[in-house]
């Protein structure tokens, strides 16, 4: 503590003495009386302390919801993108089907050479379609992933703050709970 609080030892052993107690004990009582006081008050200062820390917390706080926002708002882009991004793919793949349905009419119409084609076009198509199905696949738990481990690290950053938060408030409920026991020490000690 950077301050000392005022106590008129010489008034409290006086005062002891008057009610009975030896002045030994009197002497004993008032120097722990002082060691009390002066260990275990919060001063101006510490109270200003606290006030900031508590003002940084606060600080920190916003700025982890700042930052989980944030990382709302990406992923929630980087989605729509993805979404996007298949439905262009699908809309390809219905052209392909187009495709398809067109060559199938030509080779119902007699051409050999057609059914071949067609043959040809169907293995392509197939192979297409798995190559692009499982490259969507693959993108998808991409995502999923990193935003998997984006949502834990966000997590355990708040859980962080939390016990940082919570170390923070039993520090001033001692903290407060010492001014109150300061405050009664004072009370009976101004008591006639």
């Amino acid at each position: 503590m950077s301050e000392a609080i005022a106590f008129d030892t010489h008034r409290f052993i006086k005062h002891l003495t008057k009610n009975g107690f030896t002045e030994q004990q009197a002497e004993a009582l008032a120097n722990e009386q002082v060691n009390l006081l002066n260990g275990n008050l919060a001063t101006k200062i510490d109270i200003a302390l606290i006030h900031k820390e508590i003002a940084a917390i606060h600080r920190d706080i916003a700025a982890i919801h700042k930052e989980i926002e944030t990382l709302r708002l990406d992923t929630k882009a980087e989605i729509a993108v993805i979404h996007k991004d298949i439905e262009g793919i699908r809309k390809e793949i219905a052209a392909i089907h187009k495709d398809i349905e067109g060559i199938r009419k030509e080779i119902e119409d007699g051409r050999e050479d057609s059914q071949n084609q067609q043959k040809a076009t169907e293995a392509a198509f197939a192979n297409q379609w798995k190559a692009t199905e499982a490259a969507l696949n693959n993108q998808w738990k991409a995502t999923e992933a990193a935003f998997e481990i984006q949502r834990k690290t966000t997590e355990a950053a708040i859980e962080a703050l939390k016990v940082e938060l919570l170390k923070w408030m039993f520090g001033a409920m001692i903290a407060q709970g010492g001014m109150i026991v300061g405050l009664i020490v004072a009370l009976i000690s101004d008591t006639p």
